[in-house]
């Protein structure tokens, strides 16, 4: 296991096997006031917000389309 920064002191934990690529991004924590929950967050260069886990279960992508 190895740590991603999501600024303001946090971090997530991700496989070793995924934290190569991911590293390759800046990630942030985002606050889903509506769910109650806090999820490591990406925006890509079009403004899209992208969400890690959905990334690592391959249900989103990090590229702009």
């Amino acid at each position: 296991m190895k740590e991603i920064p999501l600024g303001n002191g946090q971090f997530t934990k991700v496989d070793d096997e995924d934290y190569e690529w991911l590293n390759k991004y800046k990630w942030y924590a985002f606050n889903d006031k509506a769910r109650g929950q806090t999820f490591a967050a990406h925006t890509t260069k079009s403004g899209r917000r992208v969400f890690m886990h959905n990334v690592i279960m391959g249900l989103d992508t990090l590229e702009d389309e």
